[in-house]
């Protein structure tokens, strides 16, 4: 009976060490975490599909302590030097950071054309999402008065690699109009850990007293556990 109890105990070890190195219930600290993304930098994850239609951009976010080591140089100067600056916001208080690089380009028939009173040549152009004016009066200057109404759509999704994986967020970007292109993305989410539970559920092995029979025994049970510490 007692090399039973060893046995399985042994493997109930052996099954919560290979469960978490899927669901990673052995978390970290915040200063391990800072070096191992430094350790270990991440890959490009970012693959762009164009088609006829529209521009799709797919990604896994980028999580971690510091965005430094999870972004761009160019971006994280951007960061620091515009972007906070003009929000007056602290680099060490934003959470999430999300950049989208997107280009315009394509052809725009002309609807029609007239003179003005100012006997100005003016032409017309317009599809679903763009809009133009050009003005050329009579000496030769040229102007442009243009509306673009953008629409960009971002989905999110989770996804699992196997079925012992956990769940893997992906972001997909695109827009309906085929004319914008997305190019590019830059995105960090930082890590935020969530605090330890005071109350939790556990299985317990070792040896039990019984009265009856006047020695321990080995045992193994299901108990409810209560940590009076929060860290």
């Amino acid at each position: 009976m007692k090399n039973k109890i060893i046995i399985i105990s042994l493997i109930f070890v052996i099954a919560v060490l290979v469960l978490n190195s899927f669901y990673s219930w052995v978390n970290l600290s915040p200063e391990e975490k800072l070096v191992d993304e430094i350790n270990n930098p991440k890959t490009d994850t970012i693959r762009i599909v164009y088609n006829s239609d529209s521009t799709i951009v797919k990604y896994l976010p980028n999580v971690g302590q510091n965005p430094v080591n999870n972004i761009t140089r160019n971006y994280n100067t951007y960061v620091s030097d515009t972007l906070g600056p003009a929000l007056k916001i602290a680099k060490e208080d934003i959470f999430e950071l999300q950049q989208v690089r997107a280009k315009l380009e394509g052809t725009v028939k002309s609807q029609k054309s007239e003179i003005d009173l100012q006997k100005t040549k003016v032409v017309f152009y317009q599809d679903k999402y763009f809009s133009a004016k050009t003005k050329t009066d009579t000496v030769g200057n040229s102007t442009i008065d243009y509306k673009y109404n953008a629409q960009i759509d971002i989905v999110t999704t989770k996804k699992k690699k196997n079925l012992f994986a956990k769940d893997v967020q992906e972001v997909s970007i695109t827009s309906p109009d085929k004319n914008l292109r997305i190019n590019g993305v830059e995105h960090f989410k930082k890590d935020v850990s969530l605090p330890s539970r005071r109350f939790g559920i556990g299985i317990q092995a070792g040896y039990y007293y019984v009265p009856e029979i006047g020695r321990a025994v080995p045992g193994v049970g299901v108990g409810l556990s209560y940590n009076p510490i929060k860290f």
